[in-house]
């Protein structure tokens, strides 16, 4: 393939990544302000993550993991973005 082309599949790559970014992004902040009553369980795009939390501070917790590990696809996010405008030319008129 030619750089063109890769570039363009590194601004999909990236478009991807920063779907995924705002999506945990968002959870994050939902968990962080939120309280609970009984036993809750924590889904996160069909996938179960945790079972049986009971308090609003372990709730308030994965918030916070959530908003901390969504700065992996942020930082992928940025690298393919810039990986993208390295590898196709700009159009100049």
């Amino acid at each position: 393939m030619n750089k063109n082309k890769v570039g363009w599949l590194f601004l999909g790559l990236a478009g991807c990544f920063g779907l995924l970014f705002i999506m945990m992004a968002g959870e994050g902040y939902g968990l962080s302000t939120s309280s609970i009553d009984g036993n809750m369980q924590l889904n996160f795009l069909g996938i179960k993550i945790a079972d049986g939390i009971t308090t609003t501070a372990r709730w308030n917790q994965y918030g916070t993991y959530f908003y901390l590990l969504s700065l992996v696809p942020l930082t992928l996010t940025i690298f393919y973005y810039r990986k993208f405008l390295k590898l196709v030319p700009t159009i100049s008129n």
